[in-house]
């Protein structure tokens, strides 16, 4: 596995999906049956088998620019958070700033996804689907009133199974280049 600075969560987001993926899938529940909020969170994290995309000479080149999405954004996530935890033990973080940051952060993935020139098919799949859940996480805090402390467990996780689809892609496409790990 590449040295890539990830932030905390995307981890143990990575670690539910393989707990998961262990675990035996159930049939479709009966039509009429409705989920609770904990069958939909499952449900949403299952992510899609990885799929196979022929190699190209562009495949060196998107996946240094995916690489340095990964590591620029984590090191700014992750950077944001501390700034947030330090604000908190010092007292002086409030809600309206944290949200805000909440949403540069959510806004940046997107800039720094849609500035991407990736050149492969494999790469614009895999780019497509972290835009969408980016997309959709700022759609969620967009609606979501600054005085609410959290999002609902169904909306907020909708999609991560595409995201973590993308990282399991990208992790098996980075697989096939042992040379970018040096």
């Amino acid at each position: 596995m590449s040295n890539l600075i990830k932030p905390l969560s995307l981890a143990c987001l990575l670690g539910s999906a393989l707990l998961l993926s262990a675990c035996e899938r159930n049939p479709s529940p009966e039509p009429k049956q409705e989920l609770s909020a904990e069958d939909q969170v499952l449900q949403e994290l299952k992510s899609e088998p990885v799929r196979t995309f022929p190699k190209t000479e562009q495949d060196l080149h998107d996946l240094q620019l995916l690489t340095d999405y990964e590591q620029r954004f984590g090191q700014m996530s992750e950077d944001m958070e501390v700034e947030l935890m330090q604000m908190q033990q010092q007292g002086t973080l409030n809600d309206g700033f944290a949200r805000s940051r909440q949403g540069d952060n959510i806004q940046s993935a997107l800039n720094m996804l849609k500035a991407l020139d990736l050149k492969t098919e494999q790469g614009r799949y895999i780019q497509g689907l972290m835009y969408e859940y980016w997309d959709h996480q700022a759609q969620l805090h967009a609606q979501q009133p600054a005085s609410a402390a959290s999002e609902s467990a169904p909306d907020s996780v909708k999609g991560l199974g595409k995201f973590i689809h993308a990282q399991e892609q990208l992790e098996h496409w980075r697989d096939q280049y042992p040379q970018l790990d040096q």
